[in-house]
Parts: structure tokens; C-alpha cells; sequence
């Protein structure tokens, strides 16, 4: 779908969710997102071609953050067109060029002593393909980059932090669009027939609420995210605003649930007590709470508002 001249919206399904990469043509073609392994196969080299652009035309790919939906197809593109630059997030790099290192740092650092199942997140594992091949990048951006892509037309990189350190997106100043990713999350993630699919899963709150500031204050008339369709005007400020309210009440969550249980919560506790307070999750999809949960509970133990026992197995949070 072309959303105004020159910019495409690349539209697939994955895991009963949308999913969207983003195509810039001028003088510069540049691809926001890969998709998984066999996206650019399947879904980009054809839309590709369908505008009359070859997969070799593509002068830079920019993947916004490490996780499978978004990283998957660099090594494909890569393979397809080895003149095309590779860019990604600084503090992100290590993981989208190893999928192991992603599985690793982002999807089960939360095995040991916390006492979690993880036989959802580890049936991942049986489709670990969709992560791609290692590839390594061409070059890392860290926010206020410019992407030229005519003389007259060029693209801001954002560092919009949160859901990873290095989450990047990018403004079309000129056009008023930004183009975000999964830097923003609203109350969950939702099926793209309808119905929430899973929890929201940031991972570092102040960075997340910060990234929420810096969209609220950008001159932006639409918001172009990775699964959700795009957002205008009073649409925009609801998005935020919707987001600022899920922090507020995972952290009430938390801390109403300890007030509750003088002896602690261990964090399977706290992610039924949390699922509860928002009640349209699946509940079967309760567990990827875990990494925004975990976000939260390092947050208020910095502030001295919980303290973490880590002498029990396992762990355990109470009030401080």
C-alpha cells in the first residue's frame, strides 16, 4: 500500500498478527524491517518487483530492534543483494546478528531462579528458523542520523528506546510521519482479526517512557508502527496516552499485589496478579508479561519501593 508518494507499507501476517516494513523510493531506496526468514522471499522481493525494483536496488535495510519478526530477513537480503548496507541499532547489534544471542540475552535470560514456565517461549525452538542465519551489520546508528533519500527529501533516525536499548525508528519530518516499530505498545498487542493476541512487552520502563515523551512532543501527523495500522491525529495522542496508562497499571498491579502478601510474590505470582488487573489478555499468552514485569520490578526496587530477595528460590519481591 503506497501511504503517500514515494513511501510503502509491505504488509504480511505473522502469528495471527499484522505485520508491516516499510519501503522509501528516490534517488535511495532504503527498507525499514525484514520480517522473518522467509519474508523478503515470500512477501518484499515480490512487492519489490511488482513496482518495477529489484532486490538489488536496495541501497540500505534498517532493522529497528532484535526479535525474530523484524531481524529474521537480513541474512536473505543480504544473500540476495550483497551491495545493500545493513544498519541497526548500536546497543542492539550483538543481537540481531546472532540469533543465539538473541534467544539467549532477550527471550530466556528469565530461566534461572525465577521459577518461570517457559515451554511457551521454548516451543519457539521449533520454529528457530524464522530468526534467519547470523549476519553481520553494516553500521550501527545511535539517534540523529540523517538518510537522504533525494536531494529535496531525507529521513531522521529516532533512538526510541524501551522495548530494546537500541529501538530505532525514523521521521519523516517533511511529511510529518513516524515510523516506529514496536517502540510503542498501547495496552497489548492485537490479532489482526481482532481481540488481543499478547501482553504488552517492553523491557525497560524509563527508557520507554521516554521514548512515549518524545513522540508526544514531535510534530507528527501519522504513526506508522509494525502491527498496528497507522494512527492520525487524536488517534496518535489516545496510542500514548493508552501506553502511559499500562505503565501506571502494571506498577499499580505490583504493588497492590505485595501490600496483599507480606511473605513476597515470586514473579509467576505477580504475572497472574498483573493479567488479572488488565483482563483481556489470553491468559494462555500471560507469560510473556514476564519482560515488561520484570522491567517494572527493577524499576521500583531502584526506587526503594520494593525489595528483591534473591536468597529464595524462587526469587521473591515484598514491599520495602
Amino acid at each position: 500500500m503506497e501511504l503517500y508518494r514515494g513511501v510503502y507499507q509491505i504488509h504480511s501476517l505473522f502469528a495471527e498478527r499484522d505485520l508491516f516494513q516499510y519501503l522509501f523510493v528516490g534517488d535511495k531506496t532504503v527498507l525499514l524491517d525484514t520480517g522473518i526468514a522467509d519474508t523478503p522471499e515470500k512477501i518484499i522481493f515480490p512487492y519489490l518487483n511488482g513496482l518495477g525494483i529489484k532486490a538489488q536496488q536496495l541501497s540500505l535495510v534498517i532493522v529497528t530492534h532484535p526479535d525474530t519478526d523484524h531481524q529474521g530477513g537480513i541474512h536473505a537480503i543480504k544473500q540476495a543483494s550483497l551491495g545493500t548496507w545493513l544498519a541497526c541499532g548500536a546497543e542492539d547489534q550483538a543481537m540481531i546478528e546472532d540469533p543465539q544471542v538473541l534467544w539467549d540475552l532477550r527471550y530466556t535470560f528469565l530461566r534461572e531462579g525465577y521459577g518461570l514456565d517457559l515451554d511457551a517461549v521454548d516451543s519457539l525452538r521449533s520454529v528457530s528458523w524464522i530468526a534467519g542465519k547470523p549476519q553481520k551489520m553494516n553500521l550501527c546508528f545511535t539517534g540523529g542520523e540523517k538518510v537522504r533519500i533525494n536531494d529535496e527529501w531525507e529521513l531522521e533516525v529516532l533512538h526510541v528506546p524501551g522495548h530494546s536499548h537500541g529501538h530505532l525508528g525514523l521521521f519523516d519530518r517533511k511529511h510529518e510521519t513516524a515510523f516506529v516499530s514496536d517502540a510503542i505498545h498501547g495496552r497489548g498487542f492485537f490479532r489482526a482479526s481482532g481481540g488481543m493476541a499478547f501482553p504488552v512487552t517492553y523491557y525497560y520502563v524509563d527508557a520507554y517512557l521516554s521514548t512515549l515523551c518524545l513522540l508526544e512532543n514531535l510534530p507528527i501527523k501519522t504513526l506508522c508502527t509494525a502491527h498496528w495500522p497507522p494512527k492520525r491525529g487524536e488517534e496518535i495522542r489516545a496510542f500514548i496516552a493508552d501506553s502511559r496508562q499500562t505503565v501506571a497499571t502494571f506498577d499499580d498491579a505490583i504493588l497492590s499485589g505485595l501490600a496483599q502478601e507480606r511473605s513476597g510474590l515470586n514473579m509467576k505470582e505477580l504475572i497472574d496478579i498483573v493479567g488479572n488487573a488488565f483482563g483481556d489478555w489470553p491468559k494462555d499468552t500471560w507469560i510473556y508479561a514476564m519482560f515488561a514485569l520484570k522491567g517494572h520490578l527493577d524499576r521500583l526496587e531502584r526506587r526503594g519501593q520494593v525489595r528483591f530477595l534473591d536468597n529464595l528460590r524462587p526469587f521473591r519481591w515484598t514491599l520495602a
